[in-house]
């Protein structure tokens, strides 16, 4: 019994000492928690389209000079010298291929076509990866959604039906306000044609999708005169489509839309 007590009053003294130093630690800190609350920084989420222009800057200053035809090293090399991911060094080349810097030649590798002066315009390199990552966004929505639209044409319910459709009456109701919630309902359709789809891994790309279709690239086009109205119209075509079964109709409906938003991209600029 008396070696109990000892060891709870040893207990008491680890839960109010230091394990660092033996002292006497704060009262609020017991047993390795805190009881005060934790305070909130002021921090913010650093863009990763900001991490690539930095990779692609660096690049552009080492390729400056280099005579046509000189090979880049492989994105793997470069990964593992500039200690970033991959697709940020594939965001950055596709971007100094945009301003002609560099040739992208699939199976062969990235080869430099010449300078540049970017000086002359503010904003090239990131107008550049912007273009850039569109480009290649398109190509992915291309490939998924239209396959997307076809299943979900195939194997919908009658609630997919009354999800999409009021996902529609949602678009159609902030059509006249702010551009934000708009593109957020707009951007939702797609989500839930997905889930008509009934596949969870083709969900998960189309939520993917979703941040590319929320930054720069919408307000742009959102602000063309008409694209609101269009994009409703649109996705109404879609909706009568699944709504109907027919899975070769909806295909071509969502090819033929993204490949008319891939003009109104070049429109906005964003492309």
């Amino acid at each position: 019994m008396p070696r109990a007590g000892v060891k709870k009053r040893r207990a008491a003294d680890r839960a109010t000492s230091s394990p660092l130093s033996g002292q006497r630690a704060d009262p609020c800190y017991v047993a390795g928690t805190v009881a005060t609350e934790t305070p909130r920084l002021a921090l913010t989420r650093v863009p990763r389209r900001k991490l690539a222009e930095s990779v692609a800057q660096q690049l552009l200053e080492a390729v400056r000079g280099l005579p046509p035809g000189t090979r880049v090293p492989s994105e793997r090399e470069l990964t593992k010298e500039l200690g970033v991911g991959r697709s940020t060094v594939r965001e950055a080349l596709n971007g100094l291929a945009v301003l002609g810097v560099v040739e992208v030649r699939h199976g062969q590798g990235v080869f430099v076509v010449g300078d540049v002066d970017t000086s002359s315009e503010s904003g090239a390199l990131e107008t550049a990866l912007e273009r850039g990552v569109t480009k290649e966004f398109v190509e992915a929505r291309l490939v998924v959604e239209v396959e997307v639209a076809r299943m979900a044409a195939e194997r919908r319910t009658d609630e997919d039906i009354r999800l999409l459709e009021a996902a529609l009456e949602e678009q159609e109701r902030r059509l006249t306000g702010d551009v934000e919630p708009l593109l957020d309902t707009a951007a939702n359709f797609n989500v839930v044609l997905a889930e008509a789809a009934h596949n969870e891994v083709l969900v998960a790309i189309i939520q993917s999708f979703v941040g590319l279709m929320l930054d720069e690239r919408g307000p742009k086009i959102y602000s063309l005169e008409g694209f609101r109205e269009w994009d409703l119209a649109e996705h109404r075509g879609l909706f009568e489509a699944v709504r109907d079964r027919d899975g070769a109709l909806a295909a071509r409906r969502m090819r033929d839309h993204i490949l008319v938003l891939a003009e109104r991209y070049r429109e906005a600029g964003a492309a």
